[in-house]
């Protein structure tokens, strides 16, 4: 798998409204896989992850994970990401899920409430693989 950044030609992709799904070791080293909203911000991705998930308490037991992303024009291009989580950002406002929200619905976030712990996770790309 190359390292290094993500090349700009998989950046529409990335910039999309395509959900990633997000791949994390459980406990017993097992695989969950979840479709997920993200950011891209031209080096990492931003996941939204609520405390009370499996794939919170995954990636805090293993902050090591693999995240694919499918062109939607084309299921023949995609971009996997394998990376790891290099920063958990607590908050309780809507502000960071609404701007997912923003992305994939064009609306505010609605199925939740303020004061609801929530974190920004970032993603440091350490390799990536694609066609």
């Amino acid at each position: 798998m190359p390292q290094g950044p993500v090349p700009a030609q998989f950046h529409d992709i990335l910039e999309s409204t395509t959900l990633g799904h997000l791949a994390t070791i459980d406990e017993q080293g097992l695989p969950n896989v979840n479709p997920v909203w993200f950011l891209w911000d031209g080096e990492h991705v931003l996941l939204s992850v609520r405390p009370v998930t499996k794939k919170y308490k995954n990636l805090r037991n293993n902050p090591h994970l693999a995240i694919s992303f499918l062109d939607q024009a084309n299921p023949y291009r995609y971009i996997e990401i394998r990376g790891e989580i290099i920063n958990w950002e607590l908050y309780t406002t809507l502000d960071f899920v609404n701007l997912l929200s923003q992305k994939y619905t064009g609306a505010d976030f609605t199925h939740r409430f303020v004061g609801e712990e929530r974190y920004k996770v970032t993603i440091k790309v350490n390799s990536w693989t694609g066609q």
